[in-house]
């Protein structure tokens, strides 16, 4: 993950994939993702326009991973494969729809296991359905293996979205502006709706 959120959702850093190097709190100067990341890229920045990066400084020049740190560190190889502990989400396969339900807060034993579960063999489920409303507030961890999920899902031909954000975590993907990639909707009817609609964005 490149723009790191503050615990409670309100700010986001950046930081270079490379070496480390973190540019704290943003959101004050820049407003939202958009505005620091056109800012950071006049001063020799590099990378990906989205959040979740990867990016480089000025110093290191372009990231020489496609994925950023929280990405190579759960891209690596489980001891038990797809076991990792987590307790906080309830997988659920519709015909064409694969929905995850999450609840309480996310720790990084359940990023991982989230990610084991998004990033095996997607079958015929070809869109992508989570339930955040029982979730107070996402980490840049969270954002990122959902963020990666949603762009699988849209390779494959597929969609994603999130139902039931709270006015935290909605903020949150407004500031880092992913809403367009993580979609939101209040209810799951909806959410299933416009799924399967090929609507280009949500109602």
């Amino acid at each position: 993950m490149t723009a790191l959120l503050s615990r409670d959702g309100t700010d986001f850093s950046l930081v270079c994939d490379s070496c480390g190097w973190v540019v704290g709190n943003l959101a004050a100067s820049a407003g939202d993702w958009r505005g620091a990341w056109s800012l950071f890229a006049l001063d020799g920045w590099c990378g990906s326009e989205l959040a979740v990066g990867p990016h480089g400084c000025g110093r290191c020049g372009p990231p020489t991973s496609l994925a950023g740190i929280v990405a190579r560190s759960l891209d690596a190889p489980s001891i038990v494969p797809a076991g990792r502990s987590g307790q906080r989400m309830v997988l659920q396969l519709l015909p064409d729809v694969r929905a995850i339900d999450l609840s309480g807060e996310l720790l990084c034993t359940d990023d991982a296991r989230l990610w084991d579960l998004l990033s095996g063999d997607p079958g015929p489920f070809a869109h992508l359905l989570v339930d955040v409303s029982r979730v107070g507030r996402l980490s840049s961890a969270t954002v990122d293996v959902l963020v990666r999920a949603a762009q699988r899902a849209s390779a494959a031909g597929g969609r994603a979205c999130l139902v039931g954000a709270r006015p935290a975590v909605a903020g949150a993907l407004r500031m880092l502006c992913l809403d367009r990639v993580l979609t939101m909707h209040a209810e799951r009817a909806a959410a299933l709706e416009w799924l399967r609609s090929g609507r280009p964005v949500a109602c």
